[in-house]
């Protein structure tokens, strides 16, 4: 192979590469920001809000209800779907959450209940 044609294909494999990685971190920019999130079940909603960051590099999540702010515990985000467990009166509750016209959706579920919870950007 010429020494050309094989600089070429080194470069083209290069930017296929860059540009992957690159579409990876942008996959979740659009969440970056609060949420106005409300979790339902058959009793009364419980209205709070969600954080999304970018903290090195890496998506990051805290939640708020009131003037008290509490980081999630056991954060994740893969093929654009949020996983994260809240702490809530002393337990901690499972919530799984998928971006879907702009709003986040999906169910949570803990202490031996579940439901809903949804929520748009504000």
């Amino acid at each position: 192979m010429p020494h050309n044609l094989i600089q070429r294909l080194l470069a083209l494999c290069l930017l296929t590469c860059l540009a992957a990685f690159s579409a990876l971190a942008q996959d979740y920019k659009a969440l970056l920001g609060k949420w106005d999130m409300t979790s339902e079940t058959d009793a009364d909603p419980v209205k709070w809000t969600l954080i999304l960051k970018e903290t090195d590099g890496k998506l990051t999540g805290s939640l708020s209800a009131g003037d008290q702010e509490v980081l999630v515990k056991n954060f994740s985000y893969a093929d654009g779907v949020l996983k994260f467990k809240v702490p809530y009166e002393g337990q901690d509750y499972d919530i799984e959450l998928k971006s879907a016209a702009d709003k986040l959706v999906g169910p949570w579920s803990g202490d031996g209940n579940s439901g809903r919870t949804s929520g748009t950007k504000t």
